[in-house]
């Protein structure tokens, strides 16, 4: 009979072990990136009361005879799946869609988290709420990413330094309906090219001057001797960087064929022909003897490869200019230009330089990459944020403050790219709720509550029979 108490015992001991695991994630229903627990039982040792035997001639197999001696906490697991999503509208809240945990570290070691709580401190370093450093990738001073695990910094208080233009790229459309000798109606093909310092502005009598030549795609060069080599110098009084801004228009001389002409845009404003700007040169002989004049266009529209000025090249050449550096040999490219009876949409695509800019604000996509975008409207990598998997998710040891551990169950970390290498993406401005299911945990609760009850009657009946027993003597 004192068995049945015992069993109960040990019941109403795991019972409240459940209701405390349930207490828990109630509490925790609005955590960031909780994950839910569950507890299992199992039975214990099962005293046997009759062995088995097999039949025989005469009589039957029997089977054992067993007494239960109660149960046991079989395991308390984790739900690791993904919790909702939370809109912050925060762009360093970052929501993994999908497998993996950030790796965070501090004094106490590295750790692992789906909580993407984080903003930056005082020095620029990417960090969670508790001080600990987000790890993934450092970006160097010209937006590679060194794929070395290290703290992410951002550099708040540095500028981005100017970029010397080598290659403007053009694209879009010239109109086969523009009437020969009349330039096209191009919306807009002014753009803005940079050097590395500003000039003097003491000294305004100093200019720069511009060479503009042909790159043929193949044959001699041009006969016009100057087309190559003249040049207009103007004065330019700039203190914030050294910008001078081109302009290119291009004119139908015939049939798919062009000429392109290059302005310079001083300070006040106007609009200065650049002499020798014009590349529809004289014929020019190839090798097989074809005329090549100005860049011209295939019949289908598009940029003939094989008799076709490839590119501009241009020479900013500061001479006698307080350190300015120069802008050498920048180039502009045609080869992506079209056309077609629609209307002209030519425009500079990419031009790779910049002049001097501050950081005004930083994202993160989905990829984990941290881009920094400055006030020159430059944008720059800074460095990339990584994420880790582990073959045996549910061998992780909480530990506190949404905090992770590795144990030997869990295997080591498997270290990648936000949505690559089985690793989700990233999403901004958004936060991992809990995955407590409060109807789960309530109803959980009920059935926890009534199992405890009914072990409690177990060992209230068993009491009762023990006191009819000792009342036997009587």
């Amino acid at each position: 009979m004192m068995r049945s108490m015992n069993s109960a015992v040990s019941s109403l001991k795991n019972h409240q072990a459940r209701m405390d695991v349930i207490g828990n994630n109630i509490a925790n229903v609005n955590t960031v990136a909780f994950k839910a627990a569950r507890t299992t039982f199992k039975d214990t040792y099962s005293q046997l009361t009759r062995a088995a035997s097999g039949s025989s001639g005469d009589r039957g197999g029997i089977n054992p005879g067993q007494i239960g001696l109660g149960m046991n906490l079989s395991s308390i697991d984790n739900a690791m799946d993904k919790g909702t999503v939370e809109t912050t509208n925060i762009n360093t809240d970052l929501y993994i869609d999908g497998e993996g945990f950030f790796m965070v570290d501090g004094p106490d070691g590295r750790f692992y988290t789906r909580d993407g709580n984080f903003g930056v401190d005082e020095e620029g370093y990417l960090v969670n709420k508790n001080g600990n450093y987000v790890m993934g990738y450092q970006a160097d001073k010209d937006g590679n990413i060194i794929e070395k695990i290290d703290k992410i910094q951002v550099p708040i208080k540095d500028v981005l330094k100017p970029k010397v233009t080598s290659n403007i790229q053009l694209e879009g459309n010239l109109s086969s309906k523009t009437a020969e000798g009349l330039p096209s109606p191009l919306p807009n093909t002014l753009d803005t090219i940079y050097d590395k310092k500003p000039v003097d502005p003491a000294d305004p009598s100093k200019g720069f001057t511009y060479t503009v030549k042909p790159e043929l795609a193949e044959g001699s060069s041009p006969k016009r001797e100057s087309i190559i080599g003249k040049t207009i110098t103007t004065s330019v009084i700039d203190s914030l960087g050294g910008e001078h801004t081109i302009q290119v228009d291009f004119v139908k001389e015939g049939p798919n064929t062009w000429s392109a002409y290059a302005f310079y845009k001083t300070p006040d404003g106007a609009m200065v022909p650049v002499t020798g700007s014009t590349i529809n040169t004289n014929p020019a002989t190839t090798a097989d003897g074809k005329a090549l004049t100005g860049f011209k266009f295939t019949d289908k529209g598009l940029v003939d490869p094989a008799n076709a000025v490839k590119e501009l090249t241009f020479t900013l050449d500061p001479s006698g200019i307080n350190g300015a550096a120069p802008i050498n040999n920048f180039k502009i490219g045609l080869s992506s230009l079209t056309q077609y009876e629609s209307k002209s949409t030519a425009f500079a695509k990419t031009n790779d330089g910049y002049k001097l800019g501050e950081l005004t604000k930083m994202s993160i996509g989905s990829d984990g990459k941290v881009i920094g975008q400055f006030n020159n409207g430059d944008t720059k990598a800074l460095g990339q944020i990584v994420t880790a998997t582990f073959s045996n998710v549910n061998g992780l040891q909480k530990q506190g403050d949404n905090l992770w551990s590795p144990t030997e169950n869990s295997g080591e970390a498997n270290i990648n790219k936000p949505g690559s290498g089985g690793n989700g993406a990233l999403l901004s401005g958004a936060l991992e709720m809990s995955n407590v299911d409060l109807a789960k945990e309530f109803t959980n609760m009920i059935v926890t509550q009534r199992g405890f009850q009914a072990n409690s009657r177990v060992i209230t009946t068993t009491d009762q029979m023990l006191e009819e027993l000792v009342n036997l003597k009587r």
